[in-house]
């Protein structure tokens, strides 16, 4: 029993480091000596068309088209399409307002979530290069010339802007959730400059037209459609200067929710795909998809392991040791969670933080395996 108890332990433990240190390690290891490309600016920009899918975003459509046409990209040759998905607020209103500047507006007869509006807006869209993007999500002005200018390289097929959030000293939540996005562009970052990008954003990506696969409606476009373009032998790139700005959570518990949601839906866009996981014809990038997606999504399982094992130890000092400081990780974490002032210390934000998203995975791994699909989304803190 001691023996099982040791090797649960320990193994879970050392899966959780290889997920956070070990992997991010190896990937700078491995590209250390590497420069990012730097792309010219074209002089005849391809068109390109801006695809908006919103369900009842009502507070920020205006602000979203406005910020749209406003970019920096030559007007002939950018169209916006926003497509409703079956919104019962005022956003088609809103959208159709904007009918006099050029804005394609389409409205989903019934709900059919994020990938279905997507697949109806790449039906009304002319342009040689899709971008999609979010209703929160504001692009900076030259944010669609940065997102473009590495398809000068034939190879590539598909580039993933930068997300930033812009108010993560509003709260805990925020504050754990910017830590973690920078930890995540690092891992972006280092997998564009390896081989290719495990997954996009779904706040600003872009991909060739021809590259462009129709999806099911409950499978996660921004994870899944990169994947495709790099299984078709097309490379997804990162483009750090292409930025997008969006507000951070304000709860730990939405972003909980939010992460159940995506890692049920990704799960199963993944279960699809599951000959991506095959290194013989994939290479590098099965290891990237295993070490990025896969071991970080059992993470919580790992965390059940280590708690389990030290437990059933308890009685041997070491671990006993070890059971004292998960537990008071735990405790860290729930105070945060709880008050509002903790919550802003780097001591509480960042356990509090750590574990929403690690109950939300374990939540989302349950609903991938009892055949929860989440296609249509609520907008965040509705």
């Amino acid at each position: 029993m001691a023996a099982a108890g040791q090797w649960i332990f320990w193994v879970s433990i050392c899966l959780v480091a290889y997920t956070y240190l070990a992997y991010p390690a190896l990937l700078w290891l491995f590209t250390f000596w590497k420069r990012p490309s730097v792309y010219e600016e074209s002089e005849n920009w391809p068109s390109m068309s801006l695809i908006i899918s919103a369900y009842n975003e009502s507070a920020v459509i205006a602000d979203k088209l406005r910020n749209s046409l406003d970019l920096d990209y030559p007007t002939d040759r950018f169209q916006v399409v926003m497509v409703s998905d079956a919104s019962d607020d005022s956003t088609d209103e809103i959208v159709r307002g904007f009918g006099d500047r050029g804005v394609v507006f389409h409205r989903a007869p019934e709900r059919g979530g994020k990938t279905a509006g997507q697949n109806a807006g790449v039906a009304r869209s002319v342009g040689e290069i899709l971008v999609f993007s979010d209703a929160n999500s504001m692009y900076d002005r030259d944010a669609l010339k940065e997102l473009v200018r590495p398809f000068s390289d034939a190879a590539i097929g598909c580039v993933c802007g930068e997300l930033r959030y812009v108010d993560t000293e509003a709260g805990g939540a925020g504050k754990g959730e910017g830590f973690y996005w920078r930890y995540e562009q690092f891992l972006k970052g280092r997998e564009s400059l390896l081989s290719s990008l495990v997954g996009a954003n779904g706040s600003i990506y872009a991909l060739r037209r021809e590259l462009f696969d129709e999806l099911p409606a409950d499978i996660i476009s921004d994870l899944i459609m990169p994947i495709r373009v790099r299984r078709k032998g097309a490379r997804v790139v990162y483009a750090p200067r292409a930025v997008a700005r969006e507000h951070s959570g304000q709860h730990f518990g939405d972003e909980s929710r939010r992460r159940t949601r995506i890692i049920a839906r990704s799960l199963y866009g993944l279960w699809k795909e599951i000959g991506v996981l095959n290194p013989f014809t994939n290479g590098v990038f099965a290891f990237q998809v295993f070490s990025h997606k896969i071991v970080r999504w059992l993470v919580p399982l790992f965390l059940i392991g280590m708690l389990a094992g030290s437990l059933a130890l308890a009685d041997e000092y070491l671990y006993r040791a070890l059971l004292c400081l998960q537990l008071a990780f735990y405790a860290l974490a729930v105070l945060g969670n709880l008050s509002p002032r903790l919550g802003r210390l780097a001591l509480f934000y960042i356990p509090a933080y750590f574990c929403a998203i690690n109950a939300g995975a374990l939540m989302g791994l349950w609903g991938f395996l009892t055949g929860q699909r989440y296609a249509a989304w609520q907008p965040r803190g509705a």
